[in-house]
């Protein structure tokens, strides 16, 4: 007979909050056996507020890789697989439910206060622009009018700057240009041509050329090469590299080395560049597949959502015991 395994549970909003002691939610967990082995499925009574403990059995195998699935009114639901339980120490996980309807929030993440809390990610913005100004307009265009761009983009270079790659540097030391095309922010001829380089599951820029051997050198150190990345939809791509650190929400970089620019520096040298098509995969492998499996409208989207993207990043992060991912933006109804 199995023993038992605590898991303490932590829900929080799409803003990082914990759940209010009004807010009623419900779990349900399932052990790692097919259906066939006999796999069952708990149902915990309705919860209140930002953290429960919850009782299941422990078999000190691979039936120990469980399902979470929760949800409450209002929220889309939240689930997390695998959660590896013990019978040594309770396992804590933190769920972020999202709700329904919800989108991106700014309120931390306008051109000045970028500037002030992330500059080296204003200055990728303010490098592809004619002057300060111009890059204070395009921005603001941007976050009104290419929300989901701006959320995309957002999630994806605090990523960044939370990956060491092996020479030590975080991929965002290197000189980074955005390359928004030219011309007034108001007209909106030039928001319809920011379309094809600022999407909304990936974004495309210049990097310098120096990244690539550290990039490289990452393959099998955080990072797997990705074979053959135009099969996967990286129309043009020579090489492509996925963070392999988390269960899911893992960086993709992928290089169009046959698309080269020089740009200058703040000094005014020449930085010979490489285009780069950065985005966040849902899955790192087949098998993380499952954790959106309970939630299938997200599946049928067909481009990446970055709520999404911001929901397992966090999410994987707090897995990880790193800091809160923290994007400057909210995703809140």
């Amino acid at each position: 007979m199995p023993d038992n395994a605590n898991i303490v549970l932590h829900a929080w909003d799409g803003a990082r909050r914990l759940f209010a002691n009004t807010v009623q939610w419900s779990v349900q967990t399932q052990d790692g056996r097919s259906p066939s082995a006999g796999r069952k499925t708990l149902q915990f009574p309705p919860l209140h507020g930002g953290s429960q403990a919850l009782n299941v059995p422990f078999f000190d195998n691979l039936f120990d890789n469980y399902t979470v699935i929760a949800n409450a009114d209002g929220f889309d639901n939240a689930a997390w697989y695998p959660l590896r339980v013990t019978d040594k120490r309770p396992v804590t996980l933190d769920l972020m439910f999202l709700q329904k309807n919800a989108k991106a929030h700014f309120a931390n993440a306008t051109w000045s206060k970028l500037n002030q809390s992330r500059p080296t990610v204003a200055a990728i913005v303010q490098r592809g622009c004619e002057s300060p100004a111009a890059a204070a307009d395009k921005y603001g265009v941007i976050q009104e009018g290419r929300p989901d761009g701006l959320a995309c983009f957002l999630n994806i270079v605090t990523a960044l700057a939370g990956i060491r790659l092996p020479s030590g540097k975080s991929p965002l030391e290197y000189y980074w240009n955005i390359g928004w095309p030219a011309g007034d922010a108001n007209d909106p001829v030039w928001l319809k041509s920011v379309d094809d380089l600022f999407k909304q599951d990936r974004f495309f820029c210049y990097v310098a050329q120096d990244i690539l051997p550290d990039v490289r050198a990452a393959a099998g150190r955080g990072f797997a090469q990705e074979p053959n990345p135009q099969a996967w939809g990286h129309e043009g791509a020579t090489e492509s590299y996925k963070q392999t650190q988390f269960d899911a929400a893992n960086v993709q970089l992928t290089f169009h080395g046959h698309n080269t620019a020089v740009f200058p520096d703040q000094n005014g040298n020449p930085v010979n560049c490489v285009k780069i098509e950065p985005d966040i995969d849902y899955y790192r492998d087949v098998g993380s597949h499952a954790l959106l499996e309970v939630i299938p409208h997200w599946l049928s989207h067909g481009l990446s959502d970055p709520k999404i993207a911001y929901w397992l990043r966090w999410m994987s992060a707090k897995r990880e015991g790193l800091p809160d991912f923290d994007p400057l933006c909210t995703v809140e109804a």
